[in-house]
């Protein structure tokens, strides 16, 4: 039996070596790269530079006559320009769960002389008239999305978004004592989509898709909203980018006085700065 001591001496001393390789191996593996696919949270602030075009009609229930369809650019004088500022906020919860956060608004007013006559609810505007024309649009978003595809060069994501939005439209002829406006306003909710492919260790693409059309207590709306960016990270907590953003929303009011559809897209060009931890 002494032949078997060697053996058995060595056997503690190859366990001790695979150990320790194992934890040198451990040791020498790199951390994943700071990017959106790691990131527990992240705010991001952004200049929103592009257009708008908005149409509608707004109708009397108690008149056989209906609304006149409309460009509130083309026929009212509100500018097709938007520059704006924008904020969006994300939080990771646990590995595969993401939580996005982001609200925005677009004001605009203007004063002009339409070319032929339109019936806006139960007013008349005339060619004579001076109208004193505004539009606000308000919307918030929450989405939820659950990362079905994850690695360390991509994730890919579905799930939910939950949206308020409020829409008002208001046309005055001082002149002649005239005034009317529409409103719309409510929740919405829209499938989602979202998407990170890491490209390099510093750059990244990342993309959503939200879009759902329904009817609900007699009213319709319809909601997409598109984003793609490229972002560089600068620092481990800080990147840039620039992003292309796209959004479409209709809103139809069936149930009040005055009623009517209101659309509105909105596309541009967004820089931003992204802070996440």
């Amino acid at each position: 039996m002494r032949p078997m001591r060697p053996m058995r001496q060595l056997c503690p001393v190859a366990a001790l070596w695979v150990v320790s390789a194992l934890a040198l191996a451990q040791q020498a593996a790199p951390p994943p790269a700071a990017s959106p696919i790691t990131d527990r949270f992240s705010v991001r602030a952004g200049a929103f530079i592009g257009s708008v075009s908005t149409e509608g009609h707004v109708d009397d229930p108690n008149s056989a006559t209906p609304g006149t369809q409309i460009s509130l650019e083309q026929d009212l004088g509100l500018t097709p320009d938007v520059h704006q500022g924008r904020v969006e906020f994300i939080f990771r919860l646990r590995e595969r769960n993401r939580v996005r956060v982001d609200m925005w608004e677009i004001n605009r007013s203007a004063t002009a002389t339409p070319t032929s006559d339109i019936v806006y609810g139960d007013i008349v505007l005339t060619p004579a008239d001076q109208v004193e024309s505004s539009f606000g649009w308000r919307q918030i978003d929450v989405t939820w999305t659950y990362s079905v595809l994850r690695g360390r060069r991509y994730e890919l994501g579905v799930g939910l978004g939950a949206h308020a939005i409020q829409g008002d439209s208001d046309e005055r002829v001082w002149a002649r004592g005239l005034h009317e406006s529409f409103t719309g306003a409510g929740p919405f909710a829209t499938l989602a989509l979202d998407g990170t492919w890491l490209i390099t260790k510093r750059f990244s693409f990342n993309a959503r898709a939200q879009y759902l059309s329904l009817n609900f207590n007699s009213n319709s709306g319809a909601l997409g909203d598109y984003h793609a960016d490229v972002q560089f990270r600068w620092r481990r907590n800080l990147a840039f980018g620039i992003g292309y953003e796209s959004t479409h929303a209709r809103v139809q009011v069936r149930n009040q006085n005055p009623n009517g559809e209101m659309t509105l897209d909105t596309h541009g060009a967004e820089l931003f700065v992204r802070a996440s931890f």
